[in-house]
């Protein structure tokens, strides 16, 4: 344990000083906080005196009070507190009042978010959380908004003024609780004390991808005019499509039909160069005669106005086996079997826009049925915990870009084309086919990308 001196000379372990500061009051902090016992704070929010059966409702409100120091630095606090107390000698040597507010009494009723920080405790408490069992910081703090919403929304919150500061956006001064500065103070006191932990999803080898859509080809194959072969083999197409373009799960749903048969012919008989680099500057006729195949998205993408269309030119075959061309071509076909010819690429069996919930239920599937089979994924991860579809394939896709000694610079231009794309302000309309030709330029990119992979 790491040993600490305090301001009073006191030696400390690292955890034993922190389990004073959060469990113990500062001594001078009810002079720079609004602070006020558990007595007062039930009349305030209740009308009534504490009851017997209250006992938990005070533990709230007391860690509520000691969270709200433990957000301030004690040192800051003491810093506070010796000046008053300097002034106050100094004021009683000349006979004069000193000049700070008086500490009371305290208007009767709530008017620095006490209770919204009790229903924020009580939820840390009750509520059970994904990761560990109990929630965490980031959740709880989200009923802070919630409440301000619906403050906002009421007679009291509709009436305040609204006003406008230049070059700072709208500034709307409210007398709502949530933002009050006790609040802010008590809410880092509650996160230090919490802490958090995030469990973002990992990435597994390019080899453990192209296994998993082996092990659907297959499945698909036993019986390949039902509705289940075909769900599957979209899903397929899906999980090639979003790592072989870097794409996060939910931009797939963007594939557009339109966009991908007019340019599906288009790349198919490529040849890759004999000499090639992804640091060579190419032509664009050597751009538009490399082996590709266009993915198309559309839809209302932030930052811009209306529907747009953004195409990504990728690789028909990675490196490591990822069969681009094949599933889209699969995939435009199912579509055209079910009389799909525009619209979005994924559906579900009645035609409506396919849920990412049961994409993701069949990736962890197979990842699983991977990890059983081969040796791609360890044993001891847990696959329902540590992967989805939502980010899994891209992170999977950078790792192996990076393995393949493609620049930060050239993965983050991959991964950010909606950036790129918004800095230049919002885009023309204009015709695909001019959108493919600007698809085309910037193939040493993203072809070069996927064909790494």
């Amino acid at each position: 344990m790491t040993e600490i001196v305090d301001e009073e000379g006191n030696l400390w372990h690292k955890s034993e000083q922190r389990k004073k500061r959060l469990n113990e009051a500062v001594a001078g902090a009810h002079a720079i906080i609004p602070f006020q016992c558990e007595c007062c704070w039930m009349r305030n929010l209740e009308g009534r005196e504490i009851t017997s059966n209250d006992d938990f409702y005070v533990s709230l409100i007391r860690r509520a009070n000691l969270d709200s120091m433990a957000g301030m630095s004690k040192l800051t606090i003491a810093s506070h507190r010796r000046t008053i107390c300097a002034n106050v000698k100094r004021c009683a040597r000349i006979n004069k009042t000193p000049l700070y507010e008086p500490r009371g009494p305290m208007p009767l009723s709530d008017t620095i978010g006490m209770g919204v920080m009790v229903d924020m405790l009580h939820k840390s408490v009750t509520a059970e959380g994904r990761i560990r069992p109990h929630v965490q910081f980031d959740t709880i703090r989200k009923e802070r908004s919630t409440i301000s919403k619906v403050y906002a929304s009421s007679p009291k919150g509709i009436g305040e003024v609204s006003s406008f500061a230049k070059g700072a956006g709208r500034v709307r001064p409210t007398s709502c609780p949530t933002q009050s500065e006790w609040l802010q103070d008590a809410l880092r006191g509650c996160e230090y004390r919490m802490g958090f932990e995030t469990r973002a999803d990992h990435g597994v080898s390019i080899e453990a991808i192209v296994q998993m859509l082996e092990y659907i080809k297959e499945d698909a194959e036993e019986d390949p005019t039902s509705d289940d072969a075909r769900q599957l083999l979209k899903i397929g197409a899906f999980i090639c499509m979003v790592t072989s373009a870097s794409l996060r799960g939910h931009e797939g749903f963007f594939a557009d039909l339109t966009g991908m048969r007019l340019h599906i012919d288009k790349g198919r008989d490529g040849v890759i160069p004999v000499k090639m680099s992804h640091k060579k500057i190419m032509t664009e006729a050597e751009c538009n005669n490399l082996p590709h195949v266009a993915i198309c998205l559309q839809g209302n993408f932030k930052g811009e106005g209306g529907i747009n269309y953004h195409i990504l030119n990728v690789a028909n075959k990675t490196m490591s086996g990822l069969q681009t061309r094949w599933w889209i071509e699969k995939l435009l076909e199912i579509n055209k079997d079910e009389g799909y010819f525009t619209g979005p690429a994924f559906r579900d069996d009645e035609g409506n826009l396919a849920a990412s919930t049961d994409y993701d239920a069949v990736f962890r599937q197979y990842l699983s049925k991977v990890q059983e089979s081969t040796d791609l994924i360890e044993d001891d991860i847990n696959v329902d915990t540590f992967f989805s579809i939502s980010r899994t394939p891209r992170k999977s896709a950078n790792t192996r870009a990076l393995r393949a000694n493609l620049s930060k610079q050239h993965i983050d231009k991959m991964n950010r084309w909606k950036t790129v794309e918004n800095a230049k302000g919002r885009r023309p309309r204009v015709n695909m086919q001019q959108h493919y030709s600007e698809a085309c330029l910037l193939m040493p990119t993203t072809w070069f990308y996927a064909y790494a992979l």
